[in-house]
């Protein structure tokens, strides 16, 4: 025997293709903010030393500028802002200071500027 059409029923539709398992969104880069605040921190420790850090100082500004207003790091990225200015403010007073010393130097008693060395 065969089955009875049923006239009332309407025909299902098929089942949608299921979503592959495992894939989520990919998560927003932090690599500017990190750089930032790594150039920052050794922008600060160099900037003592004859002002070698202003480079990554500014680095660190900029970095930090592009990854507060890009990602979501923004502790990382004020981290790097707050330390690149600390150190582009230091190198410039390490530069003032090793700008002005020779004159400071001049006024103690037995002190010269230039070298002993008979030249």
């Amino acid at each position: 025997m065969t089955d009875p059409i049923v006239p009332d029923q309407p025909p299902v539709p098929p089942t949608p293709p299921a979503a592959p398992m495992g894939v989520t969104p990919a998560k927003p880069s932090t690599v500017l903010s990190l750089l930032s605040m790594i150039a920052g921190i050794i922008g600060v420790l160099l900037a003592c030393c004859f002002g070698a850090g202003f480079l990554f100082s500014v680095g660190a500004i900029v970095m930090g500028f592009l990854g507060k207003k890009k990602e979501n790091a923004r502790g990382m990225a004020m981290t790097g802002l707050i330390t690149g200015f600390v150190g582009a403010g230091l190198a410039v007073i390490t530069w003032i200071i090793l700008a002005v010393s020779p004159a400071l130097l001049s006024f103690i008693p037995g002190v010269t500027t230039y070298s002993n060395f008979g030249y």
